[in-house]
């Protein structure tokens, strides 16, 4: 009898353990979860197009950094970023974009934000004012037309080196401990500035006006007919009598080398660019934004190089 009843109370004890097991890895995943999470307190920092995320990357090699525009096959004078794009932005602690009203989309909504680091003034999208960059002859000239109105400010080597600077600055303040190497860009910088310095005074047009920083710190003379220069600064369509005037320039012989952006090509650009090519006129491309995993330095060096390359044929 005594023996039954110790089994009975065995088996009892036996069943409250087993229906216990099942709950306990569920207990301790969920004291798991609560002890390991962890807020994420390192830099945020965003840049409007891949240009500037490769320049800061350079800068601060071991920071995240994120690019909207990431990809070569985006137009960024059309580009309208989306809710998360913009939830990106408003949680950014640093944010780098190009100004001179072309990543507007971008800054235009934050109003003065200290947040910010810019090469040109935050100006709304509006080429209406743009002005013509008169061509120049000659080293003294140089200062005179070192302030270009035009958007593509990256490929000015002393704004792209400011923004560096500026960028490492901003990390030092506001995180210490992030290593910053502002150096790497600057020397870069210079390096391609002494090439720039040394091209020679050649005739030089342009089918989009993406390299005015690049000439305006040589003795190359802008040479783009004015009145088709005018329209595509204002990212206008140019006219038949621009087209033809432009076309009778590389016919002529008045055009030594071409500049085509192929990022932003229009049958009308492709044409000159085909005629240029017929003429034997050395055509030089360059793109607004770095193509699909190329770094914008990189990319930097072999359009200036490309560059100097094609006025040695002329």
């Amino acid at each position: 009898m005594l023996t039954m009843l110790f089994n009975k109370h065995l088996m009892a004890n036996m069943k409250r353990i087993l229906w216990s097991l099942p709950l306990l890895p569920l207990v301790l995943a969920g004291c798991t979860a609560t002890s390991t999470a962890e807020p994420d307190d390192s830099l945020k920092i965003v840049t409007s197009t891949q240009v500037w995320a490769d320049i800061a990357q350079a800068v601060a090699p071991d920071a995240t950094i994120e690019a909207i525009i990431s990809g070569g096959d985006v137009d960024p004078h059309s580009f309208e970023p989306s809710a998360v794009d913009m939830a990106q932005v408003s949680e950014a602690d640093i944010i780098i974009v190009g100004g001179g009203g072309y990543d507007s989309w971008l800054y235009d909504s934050l109003g003065e934000d200290d947040r910010i680091i810019h090469a040109l003034e935050l100006t709304d999208h509006d080429h209406e004012d743009h002005e013509t960059h008169e061509a120049h002859e000659g080293h003294e000239d140089h200062e005179e037309h070192a302030d270009v109105d035009n958007e593509h400010v990256w490929y000015s080597t002393e704004e792209v080196s400011e923004v560096a600077e500026d960028f490492a600055e901003k990390v030092r303040e506001l995180d210490p401990e992030i290593t910053v190497t502002p150096e790497v860009v600057t020397a870069k910088m210079d390096e391609l500035h002494e090439t720039i310095h040394a091209l020679p005074a050649v005739k030089i047009a342009q089918t989009e006006p993406i390299a005015d920083h690049i000439l305006a710190h040589s003795d190359a003379v802008e040479s783009t007919p004015a009145g088709y220069r005018a329209t595509t600064l204002s990212e206008g369509e140019p006219t038949a009598a621009d087209i033809a005037a432009f076309q009778d320039a590389i016919n002529n012989g008045d055009i030594d080398v071409l500049i085509y952006n192929p990022q932003s090509a229009s049958p009308v650009s492709t044409r000159l660019k085909e005629l240029a090519e017929e003429k034997g006129v050395p055509v030089v491309e360059i793109y607004e934004t770095p193509q699909n995993t190329e770094n914008f330095l990189d990319a930097f060096t072999k359009a200036v190089d490309n560059l100097a390359a094609a006025t040695k044929q002329v």
